[in-house]
């Protein structure tokens, strides 16, 4: 049975998973008219991607979403090792692993359907929902938009125009499919196991475990109601055809491995971790995002992570071009953004992988040799150095990301600041300060709507700079911040002696900033990418 109902929105999204619910999300506070389809009934209720990392917790934060997300999760406090069945263990306590970094130095445990959940209801607090059973057919593409064809759960097809298709519809993805763009990288040999089961361990529920052996590998994370998600390598039962979650308990419960009694298994999967990246993320009015655009290695725990920031960057982007107040260049930003940072992740990841699960004999001696020596060294220069502790939590938690080399970001505006201030491309920093007695954050009041303009040590601005924030009072904010006693220490952390101003994104990256209120300098900026 079929319709010729043609229906009429600005973006179609194909994917209801975190980075797909991510983009419906913030088009929903951009007004953007969109459907969000997917061809599952509902959030499988299974661990999936666990780890929630600082940056994703600040996009959630601008989001009013993060207190929820820290309620329903566990923060975990300790990742204790564990090399060859030795009982001794080394433990690393991250429970405060990026004080003073960001308003969430932790890391979260959150299991994804808990995630998708979170987002879901943050659409239909908003108007909106998500269309389940219902699957994209094919699609074409001209230069008026987008020709949908979508077959819902009673059987029945529906044509929908719309102005760009998002493509969230992961590894396998129908989008990036359809419109034949490569997909290269490999597909690891190795067959991983990952179940949620009930198991009897010694451990706090906020203790994560890593155990290396010459005989497996594997990690445990702790989740609600005595129950453990595992995940790992057995090389003992690659070679068999199927395996079974009986395999994985006998293996652990010999008491040779561990001991462990491992039963009720609520989910249970054998797969090969994917490094691929897409070799392009847009195809005219055609993106990709999250598992669509781009796969890597489990380790890190930067897949979901990566997904959900990927819509973030792009929303924005996409809204100011649908609400003409952009050109097209912005829109080729995503890409040019996002891309190398996928390639990068890829590089690293394929590292940590290859020292968890390469069986070449080097790899292992380091591995189970080598590591255990040398681990005990590290942790006791961990603790001691914050330079080190810093640079890793940077590098994992998302929050390092830069964007140095994009025409958003106006590298000719940092000539006058000094060295150690954030310069245009970071991430606005978390910086603190106190205001008529009240404890603020920079990025306090800051959403993912408009730019923002920060003014320091101005109650109004100049009339020429005036003139020109005129020309886009739709996509800039303003907020003021005084110097007084108790901003000095920001106003030193910026790179300002008591006046001048930063201009940040909607996703609050610094795009230019100033000392003199250049107001020709800001202007010529503008123009790159605004009407």
């Amino acid at each position: 049975m079929e319709s010729d109902e043609k229906i009429t929105v600005d973006v179609l999204i194909a994917g209801a998973g975190p980075a797909g619910l991510m983009m419906a999300c913030q088009l929903a506070l951009q007004n953007i008219s969109f459907r969000i389809i997917d061809k599952k009934t509902s959030p499988a209720i299974y661990s999936g991607a666990l780890i929630v990392h600082a940056r994703t917790l600040e996009i959630f934060h601008q989001m009013g979403i993060a207190e929820k997300a820290m309620k329903a999760g566990t923060t975990a406090k300790t990742i204790n090792i564990q090399f060859n069945h030795l009982r001794d263990t080394t433990v690393v306590d991250i429970s405060e692993f990026g004080k003073g970094l960001t308003l969430f130095p932790h890391l979260l445990m959150l299991e994804q359907w808990q995630t998708e959940t979170l987002l879901i209801e943050f659409l239909n607090e908003h108007g909106h929902s998500v269309e389940n059973n219902t699957t994209l057919l094919t699609f074409t593409q001209d230069n008026e938009g987008i020709t949908s064809e979508i077959q819902k759960s009673n059987g029945t097809t529906e044509i929908i125009k719309s102005r760009f298709l998002i493509g969230a519809d992961g590894n396998n993805s129908l989008v990036r499919t359809r419109l034949k763009i490569p997909f290269p990288g490999k597909t690891h040999k190795a067959r991983l196991f990952i179940t949620d089961c009930e198991a009897k361990l010694s451990l706090a529920a906020n203790q994560i475990f890593f155990s290396f052996a010459n005989d497996y590998t594997a990690g445990f994370f702790p989740l609600p109601d005595n129950r453990w998600r595992i995940d790992g390598l057995i090389p003992a039962i690659q070679k068999e055809e199927k395996v079974e979650f009986d395999d994985v308990k006998n293996f652990f419960g010999n008491p040779i491995h561990f001991g462990i009694e491992l039963h009720h298994p609520q989910w249970f999967s054998i797969f090969r971790s994917h490094s691929r990246c897409a070799k392009s993320f847009r195809q005219n009015r055609c993106l990709l995002v999250g598992d669509a655009a781009h796969v890597h290695s489990p380790v890190g725990a930067q897949g979901m992570n990566t997904g959900l920031q990927d819509a973030h960057n792009l929303a924005w982007k996409l809204a100011f071009y649908i609400h003409e107040k952009a050109l097209e260049d912005l829109l080729d930003t995503y890409q040019k953004e996002r891309r190398p940072l996928a390639l990068n992740i890829i590089r690293h990841t394929d590292l940590a992988y290859s020292f968890m699960a390469n069986n070449f004999f080097f790899v292992r001696f380091f591995r189970l040799k080598l590591a255990p020596l040398l681990l005990p060294m590290v942790i006791t220069w961990f603790k001691k150095n914050i330079a080190l502790r810093t640079k890793i939590f940077i590098s994992l938690s998302g929050i390092g990301i830069k964007y140095k080399n994009s025409i958003l970001t106006d590298s000719l505006s940092s000539v006058s600041f000094p060295a150690h201030s954030p310069k245009p491309g970071d991430r606005l920093p978390y910086l603190t300060y106190e205001m008529a007695g009240r404890s603020c954050a920079l990025n306090d009041g800051l959403d993912s709507r408009t730019f923002h303009l920060l003014i320091f040590g101005k109650q109004e601005l100049p009339s020429p700079f005036q003139a020109v924030v005129d020309l886009y009072t739709d996509v800039i904010s303003i907020k003021y911040i005084a110097y007084e006693s108790s901003t000095h220490t920001l106003f030193k952390s910026l790179g300002l002696e008591n006046e001048g101003c930063y201009f940040v994104r909607p996703d609050l990256y610094i795009a230019w900033r100033s000392r003199e209120f250049d107001f020709v300098s800001l202007s010529n900026y503008l123009r790159k990418f605004l009407k």
